[in-house]
């Protein structure tokens, strides 16, 4: 069951949508700890806040202090998989998959775009037979368009340059298109609950009888053969 919070709740006087947005960012980018540094740089925040941030996160659980990181404990994980909806209809959320798959579509059909997306899954309560559900879980496995490309990181910061989007900081920027794509697939959507991939591949296989998933694009044999490769 996902977790619900709400969107006026607040850590140390930031926002919990904001530092949900850091955690998830983290997850995405395959990490699972951080410095003060990044969490400054992500949150745009001065020395004394980011600290007083850092400490309350231990304080309330979700991290813990090892030598200078803080590393995500399993409440963390329960943040980043957290929504602040309100409790939807099940057609208000079939409508919302519909609209999402659809988008999918146009982005692979977009040649400008920097990756392609392959699978796409919904979990959770919408899998039951309940008419009122808490979100849309989705997760979105993706890649670089070009496999082969000699300077990802070139291509990277001249997708970010194109949007003419100005940027707080070169880390935004090189990340641009991993930012872009979730936003462009919830649409402003708050039925839609986006997770990063290798979250999802966690929940399957840490809990297999308790996350049952549908495959809703892309390939369900090659998730379920990823499922019992990351089982061991």
């Amino acid at each position: 069951m996902t977790l619900q919070i709400k969107s006026t709740d607040a850590v140390s006087g930031i926002p919990i949508m904001q530092v949900r947005g850091f955690f998830q960012r983290l997850v995405s980018w395959h990490k699972d700890s951080f410095n003060l540094p990044a969490l400054r740089e992500q949150l745009s925040l001065d020395e004394t806040s980011a600290l007083a941030l850092a400490l309350e996160l231990v304080a309330q659980g979700y991290v813990e202090a090892q030598r200078g990181e803080y590393k995500f404990t399993e409440k963390a994980g329960e943040l980043v998989r957290a929504s602040a909806a309100s409790r939807v209809s099940r057609k208000t959320a079939e409508d919302a998959l519909t609209g999402l798959l659809q988008r999918v579509m146009q982005y692979n059909l977009d040649a400008n775009k920097i990756f392609t997306i392959l699978t796409v899954v919904v979990f959770g309560s919408f899998l039951s037979t309940q008419d009122k559900l808490g979100d849309l879980d989705v997760a979105v496995k993706y890649r670089d368009r070009n496999l082969k490309d000699p300077n990802r990181a070139e291509t990277a910061l001249a997708y970010a340059r194109q949007s003419g989007r100005r940027f707080g900081s070169f880390f935004h920027e090189l990340g641009w298109a991993e930012i872009e794509l979730p936003q462009i697939l919830r649409a402003r959507k708050r039925t839609i609950n986006l997770q990063p991939w290798n979250v999802f591949l966690k929940m399957a296989v840490k809990n297999p009888d308790r996350i049952p998933y549908k495959v809703v694009f892309g390939n369900a044999e090659e998730v379920a053969a990823e499922i019992r490769s990351a089982q061991g």
